[in-house]
């Protein structure tokens, strides 16, 4: 993202005067309020975002909502919990075996392409990475869970200080993104909202210069606390003293508000589709100036053909440019674990498991309260039988109690006779238990270890993942997450990524002969469409390897395929998603073999001599 607004009348065609400038934008900001009011509105009617924050309270253990007397039992086995954590270590115990390839030069060695790949697998390999994609799997539990892939300029480095800028991950909750005027797909909405509320600390080091004029937003930037004694009045007197004379010396017991020592504001992102075209008689420039992803407009031609991007914070506009990335997309994907045709949002993996779990919590607590009827049990007596203070000191868990009673009462007092639990109670939260652990996995690994021959590690991993049906449906549409993680990581890295950079990342090794024909230094070559270049290098994610077990599947049966000569060498270097230049490869393996002929020959060893290995 670039830094600063640049409030050039260019931007808007025919604007000639601050005045029309002035007006411009008082449009532009009424229309920015309509679509944020109606990206919420549509928002708040969908049934799996109004149900997240009771899902959240599930796996709290925060499940019965309704009010009982306190002497009724209220327990709660966390199910859902042990679920939730079970389906998240099988779903992000991932290593995705991906390559980036360059499709201009299929069958081919890139040396564009090898620095790609080396610099995604770095950059995959983050713990920064991991966790995004571990969170966006935890938000893609409840509904479909957006993720943020952008260039930011105020990245910091591994060492914690700025650097240059780095391509960043952010995992989002559905909550964050409003979609207006929705398409088939993210790419295809009219626009598209993000949403996150940043210091103003934060919106003036992103813009300095329309940042300054943004007011905090008292619902970011206050808090309560409870007023306490004055530093002159001892607390124990002040506590004495009634409300009104504690209002008087200027305390009491009522909240106060206090501003943040960082304010806050909203910042939102609008990326949003553009058909304006250039009205005017003249070639303009569209982007800050300088700007490397900028670019001209003659007459008549589309100012926005990229999209267009509007940032407002508090009413004030800090950004109005084009879309900056050079693959045309907003820079968002989707996640959806369980994706449905009927509905744009996916449905909640939780939501079934929360009804599940109201059974068992029922079953509990009758279990529960049979269990204090037979420890605590009713006393049954004649009321002549006891007097009322008699009546008061019996207790029922008092060892060696001895109970007198009147015996002309009639009949002397019992102990109730607590109920007895049907067996087909007990049997029905297992199996209530046991369904919400067949869309886990855990069911699979508690058949695995239940057999009278606990199955090896690996043999464990394959039953349990073969066994767990939605586990694999899940990983598929993770797949396809990632690969629109990557495909826009890949055209920002050609973008952003200069000399530099990728010198400070993989040292010489990150230079190409494209960095010395194109200062300062990218990997896109002069005179070329620096769009259609990006649009060259696909990433892909291996079908089938996304999960470990997966991945270890095809891997040993691509050795076990060379070892039998049925593949050649170059299709195990692409089962192992190694970008390796063969020619290369092969002379360093002359090389070796003549090193050790060498070594043989001068120690007397002939070729074929059963200590030659």
């Amino acid at each position: 993202m670039a830094k600063e607004f640049i409030d050039t009348p260019e931007l808007i065609g025919n604007t000639k005067d601050q005045g029309n400038l002035r007006e411009y934008y008082a449009r532009l900001s009424m229309w920015c309020d309509g679509a944020v009011e109606e990206g919420i509105s549509l928002q708040q009617n969908i049934p799996e975002i109004k149900e997240i924050s009771n899902t959240i309270d599930y796996l709290l253990g925060m499940q019965w909502k309704e009010s009982m007397p306190s002497y009724r039992a209220k327990p709660v086995s966390n199910e859902i919990l042990a679920n939730f954590w079970e389906t998240i270590g099988l779903l992000t115990d991932i290593k995705p075996m991906f390559h980036i390839k360059d499709i201009g030069n299929d069958g081919k060695f890139s040396e564009i392409e090898s620095i790609l790949n080396r610099l995604a697998k770095g950059w995959a390999s983050t713990a920064r990475f991991e966790r995004g994609l571990a969170f966006s799997t935890m938000y893609g539990m409840l509904t479909t869970a957006p993720a943020k892939i952008y260039w930011n300029p105020l990245a910091k480095g591994d060492s914690g200080e700025y650097c240059d800028g780095d391509i960043t991950f952010e995992s989002l909750p559905a909550s964050s993104l409003l979609r207006i005027g929705i398409g088939d797909d993210l790419q295809d909405d009219e626009c598209v909202i993000y949403r996150k509320v940043r210091t103003l600390e934060w919106i003036r080091r992103a813009y300095p210069r329309m940042g300054l004029l943004v007011k905090p937003e008292d619902s970011a930037s206050k808090y309560t606390v409870d007023v306490r004694s004055p530093v002159s009045v001892m607390p124990q007197l002040f506590q004495i003293l009634p409300p009104a004379a504690k209002r008087l010396i200027g305390a009491g017991h009522e909240k106060t508000t206090i501003q943040s020592v960082y304010p806050k504001a909203e910042v939102q992102e609008f990326w949003k589709k553009d058909s304006t075209v250039n009205e005017s008689p003249n070639t303009i420039w569209m982007g800050p100036e300088r700007a490397p992803w900028g670019y001209w407009v003659k007459p008549g031609q589309m100012l926005y053909p990229r999209g267009r991007l509007i940032v407002r914070a508090n009413g004030v506009t800090l950004w109005d440019e084009p879309n900056p990335y050079f693959h045309r997309k907003k820079p968002f994907a989707l996640l959806g674990l369980y994706e449905v045709p009927w509905q744009n949002y996916a449905m909640s993996v939780l939501s079934p498991w929360m009804k599940q779990q109201d059974i068992l919590n029922q079953i509990m607590a009758g279990l529960l309260q049979c269990v204090k009827k037979a420890v605590n049990p009713a006393l049954i007596s004649p009321k002549s039988a006891l007097s009322p203070e008699a009546l008061k000191a019996i207790d029922a868990s008092k060892p060696g109690l001895k109970v007198t009673y009147n015996a002309m009462s009639g009949a002397p007092p019992a102990w109730s006779t607590p109920p007895n639990v049907p067996t087909y109670v007990l049997q029905a939260y297992s199996m209530v238990k046991q369904a919400m652990k067949q869309g886990s996995g855990a069911a699979a690994m508690d058949d695995a270890t239940g057999k009278k021959q606990i199955p090896g590690a690996d043999t464990l991993d394959r039953l349990t993942f073969s066994k767990t049906t939605p586990i694999r449906l899940m990983g598929r549409n993770i797949e396809g997450f990632v690969n629109e993680i990557g495909g826009m990581w890949a055209a920002n890295a050609l973008q952003f990524y200069d000399a530099g950079h990728r010198m400070e990342l993989l040292g010489a090794s990150g230079l190409a002969k494209e960095d010395y024909d194109d200062m300062p230094g990218t990997l896109i070559p002069a005179g070329y469409n620096s769009e259609a270049f990006v649009r060259r290098y696909k990433f892909t994610a291996d079908k089938g390897t996304l999960l470990n077990v997966q991945r270890q599947d095809r891997i040993q049966i691509a050795f076990a395929l060379r070892k039998g000569k049925d593949i050649s060498r170059a299709n195990l270097y692409k089962t192992l998603d190694w970008n390796i230049n063969q020619a290369e490869n092969d002379k360093q393996l002359a090389e070796e073999a003549a090193q050790i002929a060498q070594a043989m020959a001068a120690a007397g060893v002939q070729p074929g001599h059963k200590g030659h290995k």
